[in-house]
């Protein structure tokens, strides 16, 4: 494969530094800091290194996203990088390596990203800190739903509750906050290697696949399925993310998915109810091999630390779902009601 100048010239100064961590590590009986570890690891297959800018960037803005959070102070805050397995630090290494010798991290390349930031802030204290003043966490294993005042009241004291297809969220909140249908997954397999030996496709199931910027581009997509998305946490970014004033915080969590699973059954005997807490893939380093892809979402949504109930068919049907309304009779001696004054 050809590269351009710039790219060659990467390519050959992270063989250098891969080969200069080898030496260091012999010298320090085979041990390196994690973050050289990291960089070792990247050095020996630089997967990202054919991608645009532009996708560097929204790689970068989804990783550099997810590492800060609202504190209950209304302060910008780290998060730790270094749990799941160190995942989010591993990845803003990799991340920091590729925008490093592009020289392309400038203000208006981070202007999505500050908008972002700066809406929490548009009226002076984030909504979320307002919200949930007092309090610094949720105890226990606790659920919290977050949205308009109307609907949170309907759901404490009549356990109301719109459930909506997946296919409903798609493109059109709060910048980053719903993204993508939820019907699909995109992922990229990694052949950069291929793509360095001179190859223009790969073998997958059976099928050749253009190799495309040292990646293979594909697309997991699933039927339509119902959809009741609530946090494990609390998340001050969540009310302007989703323009919510209010949130419903269940602190019996056992006994609203029974009640749930049970209003789901009486309208849809014949469908499966499963629940559980989402899993953020990497489309770069996770592969589709969990069939319950209604569980997994995209990394660059992890800060929402998501638990979903679904309901999805058995068998396949050409039939196109509707919103529609459980009654799950008043959550007042389970949940709690906090209203944004």
């Amino acid at each position: 494969m050809v590269l351009s100048y710039r790219a060659a010239a990467t390519y050959d100064w992270f063989k250098k530094r891969e080969q200069e961590l080898h030496h260091e590590a012999s010298q320090n009986d085979g041990k390196l800091a994690l973050h050289d570890l990291w960089r070792l690891s990247y050095y020996k297959q630089p997967y990202l290194l054919l991608q645009s800018d532009e996708a560097i960037l929204e790689r970068f803005r989804d990783v550099f996203m997810n590492g800060l959070d609202l504190n209950h102070k209304g302060q910008i805050m780290p998060t730790p990088m270094l749990a799941n397995d160190n995942r989010l630090g591993r990845l803003f290494t990799e991340i920091i390596e590729e925008t490093n010798w592009r020289g392309i991290l400038t203000k208006d390349s981070m202007s999505e990203g500050l908008e972002q930031l700066n809406a929490y802030f548009s009226d002076g204290t984030p909504p979320g800190v307002k919200m949930f003043e007092g309090r610094a966490e949720v105890k226990g294993d606790w659920l919290v739903k977050f949205s308009k005042k109307q609907y949170i009241k309907d759901a404490f004291h009549h356990g109301r509750l719109r459930i909506s297809p997946a296919s409903e969220y798609a493109k059109g909140s709060h910048l980053r906050a719903v993204k993508d249908l939820e019907t699909a997954r995109p992922y990229k397999l990694k052949a950069f290697t291929e793509a360095m030996d001179g190859e223009t496709s790969v073998k997958f199931q059976g099928h050749a696949l253009p190799i495309e910027k040292g990646t293979v581009d594909l697309k997991f997509m699933m039927d339509d399925y119902f959809l009741f998305c609530t946090c494990t946490d609390i998340s001050r970014r969540m009310p302007t993310d989703f323009e919510a004033d209010a949130a419903l915080i269940i602190k019996d969590k056992k006994a609203f998915i029974d009640r749930l699973r049970k209003a789901f059954t009486q309208q849809y005997p014949d469908w499966e109810f499963l629940e559980g807490n989402v899993y953020y893939y990497d489309p770069f380093n996770d592969i589709p091999k969990d069939m319950n892809q209604e569980f997994w979402k995209h990394i660059s949504f992890s800060y929402q630390k998501e638990h979903r109930c679904v309901l999805r068919r058995r068998r396949k049907e050409e039939v196109e779902l509707k919103a529609f309304f459980v009654e799950l009779g008043s959550l007042e001696d389970i949940s709690e009601m906090v209203l944004h004054r």
